[in-house]
């Protein structure tokens, strides 16, 4: 009875990330969709690593499931956590290859577009930048990122760009 239960509710989880999956890669397409539509006038660059290490130890607990698949035969659970893997496995390949930049029609930052409607304020600090604040102030869960890099060769071209918009909100 315990392996039935412990079935179903791996099979519902499978589901559930499934469904979660498509929306956020939905989401990422878009973004990227809007990246090759617009005018890059700066690149950016995202910092972080992790989402290649995070794809490699998804790579070793892929392989360690097909393990005990072969071995112990659970294969509802084993399955489940392989579709589980798989989907993670995508939205980590699509955030690796996602593309940020300073573009003709707002700022595109990790997995989200700000418009320059919405764009409030940035600070840079050599050749990264982060930008924070929303309309509402600076709450720092809705409105900061990461610290991105930058040719520094693009500095004021960049300075210019922002201080631009952001008075103009």
């Amino acid at each position: 009875m315990f392996e039935i239960i412990t079935d179903v509710v791996f099979i519902l989880l499978a589901l559930v990330t499934l469904v979660w999956s498509v929306f956020v890669v939905r989401k990422l397409v878009e973004l990227n969709r809007r990246f090759s539509a617009a005018i890059v006038l700066i690149p950016l660059y995202k910092r972080s690593k992790w989402p290649v290490f995070a794809l490699s130890f998804l790579g070793v607990c892929l392989l360690a499931d097909i393990i005990v698949m072969a071995v112990a035969g659970h294969y509802a659970l084993c399955v489940s956590i392989i579709v589980i893997i798989a989907c993670l496995g995508v939205i980590l390949v699509m955030m690796i290859s996602a593309k940020c930049a300073v573009l003709d029609s707002g700022v595109l930052v990790p997995y989200r577009f700000i418009d320059w409607a919405h764009f409030c304020d940035y600070e840079i600090d050599g050749a990264t930048i982060f930008f924070c604040g929303d309309k509402n102030g600076f709450d720092a869960v809705n409105a900061a990122t990461t610290k991105l890099n930058f040719d520094e060769a693009n500095k004021e071209k960049l300075t210019y760009i922002l201080d631009k918009y952001k008075h103009s909100v």
